[in-house]
């Protein structure tokens, strides 16, 4: 069991983290189920129960801490957020051209981005396939 004061090294790593990822505690509250105010005093004054704590640090090393091939989307009307979730948010326009490329292939938009996905892993590791994985789409506004 760790010292309360022990933590005030992991919360400045933490911070830092979160800072090289360009993510706030917003997106950590996200990550534990809490809300943005208990992150915000876990990381002021209060301690950081050891489950959460233990959460927080599985997070952490599940996004390695420089990710210089990041770089902007420079594509109107495509915005993506990537953490442990893909959320790639489409201007209907564009989900529109999309929907119809995936239907003349005969798949649905999900299928065609599931695709793509299991390609580009395959690129890095061949013997590597998302199996079981399911792509969300918002409906179609």
């Amino acid at each position: 069991m760790k010292h309360v004061g022990d933590q005030s090294v992991f919360k400045g790593e933490v911070k830092q983290w979160l800072k090289s990822h360009d993510l706030d505690y917003k997106w950590m509250a996200q990550q534990c189920g809490v809300s943005e105010i208990t992150v915000r005093n876990w990381m002021s004054q209060k301690t950081i129960p050891p489950l959460k704590q233990q959460l927080i640090e599985r997070v952490m090393a599940q996004l390695p801490v420089s990710i210089p091939s990041l770089t902007p989307i420079d594509t109107p009307g495509v915005e993506v957020d990537a953490s442990l979730t893909l959320t790639v948010k489409l201007s209907p326009t564009l989900y529109n051209k999309l929907e119809s490329k995936a239907s003349k292939q005969g798949q649905t938009l999900g299928e065609m981005v599931a695709k793509a996905i299991s390609g580009l892993v395959a690129e890095e590791t061949p013997s590597v396939a998302l199996k079981g994985q399911k792509v969300v789409l918002p409906p179609k506004s």
